[in-house]
């Protein structure tokens, strides 16, 4: 197995971005990203008013486990934060002065980190800002992702009043073992309780996430844990795999090998969060989410209009993202950027009147095109074939149908079953900067 993936594994990577705690890794496609590079592409989203998703990033966590792989940042020091929801506000003043400020938000995304680490007074004073310079109206969806072991009852209240609609529980696992091997700890209890203040709050939407590949993993651990996580009765949960990565995050070095889930144990977890969560009644969505009938990416997917952004699933397949914060990802039309993830570097470069914009990577027609099917394979795990020209076909699909991934039928490529369950541990990733495509 492990020959057949990886020409897709290695080659397929749209967004060559890797970060460390320290340092930008540039991909072999990546320029430093400076005013005058982002300036057309921010003019267009100004004279086009298109649809816009603003990507704050809240990078500061208590403590870090051993599963993380995003910016983050262990800080207690109450100036220390200050100074970022500062610096935060001159971001978002000079991003709307690029973009235009009368854009009306499609969403507006809090990720981490843990954002829920921040004192509310810091969370509130933050929607203060951006509302300031962007228009968040009342069809704007407000997302957050938040660290269940940081909330509680009056927190979640405070959310659903600022107008937060949309939450994501970082859970990763509700193994015993595997919370105990990478230093995570939130009993089942404590997610039950969390869980049933939020449905009591009555938030839209309520997900969670799931990491498969951790340390300590079986498949009979993964068994009992997706039983688990379906009695929690989330409207979604989107299953990724895990890859220890120690020269992009130092401290996974602490992760032990020998505890790590071989690929055919991972293939047989993914397969029973597929039976679980189906025979629950819950969607099969894309490649790797399960979101009950009526949840909005559910709904999405049967109607057509199900996206995929470096956010991950969306239901607007024409929204740019614009990112704000140490090491945020923006996505606009045709260019890909991240923010410095050296938290000096940022803020010398907002201090100083700029974004904080790094590095970026572009796509031409070609690239962009290649980036659509793929994704329009990943939504709606099939496209036509007459969208594509002899060459694309041969470059793009053929090689899925070598290895059993799709085939061709009635003027489609449609993915197979061995595709399906396949390729979500080859096109999707628990780290953002790792997305595929």
């Amino acid at each position: 197995m492990k020959s057949t993936m990886e020409p897709w594994s290695s080659g397929m990577s749209a967004y060559p971005l890797a970060q460390s705690e320290n340092s930008l890794a540039l991909g072999d496609n990546a320029v430093p990203a400076d005013a005058a590079l982002l300036q057309p592409y921010f003019a267009q989203i100004r004279e086009e008013k298109g649809a816009l998703i603003l990507n704050v990033h809240l990078p500061f966590c208590p403590s870090r486990c051993l599963s993380c792989d995003r910016v983050a940042v262990v800080e207690h020091n109450p100036e220390k934060l200050d100074r970022y929801i500062a610096n935060l506000d001159r971001e978002l003043a000079l991003a709307a002065d690029a973009v235009g400020s009368e854009h009306r938000l499609a969403r507006l995304h809090f990720g981490g980190g843990s954002p829920n680490h921040l004192s509310d007074m810091a969370i509130g004073t933050l929607f203060s800002c951006v509302s300031q310079y962007f228009v968040i109206g009342a069809a704007t969806q407000v997302s957050m992702e938040l660290n269940p072991r940081r909330t509680s009852r009056a927190q979640l209240n405070f959310y659903k009043g600022l107008g937060i609609d949309h939450i994501k529980l970082e859970v990763r696992d509700v193994d015993a073992r595997v919370q105990r091997e990478i230093g995570r700890i939130q009993s089942l209890e404590l997610l039950e309780d969390v869980i049933s203040i939020a449905h009591g709050v009555n938030f839209e939407s309520i997900s969670m996430d799931y990491l498969i590949g951790l340390p300590g993993q079986t498949v009979e651990s993964s068994e009992e844990s997706i039983e688990a996580m379906i009695s929690l009765d989330p409207d979604c949960l989107v299953c990724l795999p895990f890859h220890r990565r120690e020269s992009a995050f130092p401290h996974q070095i602490a992760v032990d090998t020998q505890q790590l889930p071989s690929l055919a144990d991972r293939l047989a977890m993914f397969n029973a969060a597929t039976e679980g969560f189906v025979a629950s009644g819950y969607d099969w969505v894309g490649l790797n989410l399960f979101a009950k009938p009526d949840h909005q990416l559910a709904v999405a997917q049967r109607e057509g209009t199900l996206a995929l952004n470096v956010l991950g699933y969306d239901v607007d397949p024409d929204a740019s993202v614009l990112g704000i914060g140490l090491g945020a990802l923006s996505e606009l039309p045709g260019l890909v950027v991240q923010n410095h993830v050296d938290m000096e570097q940022w803020h010398s470069a907002v201090e100083s009147g700029t974004l904080g914009s790094a590095s970026a990577v572009f796509s031409d027609d070609n690239e962009t095109l290649r980036r659509k099917v793929l994704r329009g394979l990943v939504c709606h795990q099939r496209i036509p074939a007459d969208q594509l020209t002899s060459a694309q076909r041969d470059d793009w699909l053929v090689p899925l149908i070598g290895q059993g991934f799709a085939v061709e039928e009635n003027g489609e490529y449609l993915l197979t079953e061995v595709g399906r369950s396949v390729l979500p541990h080859i096109w999707t990733d628990s780290s953002p900067v790792f997305s595929t495509i």
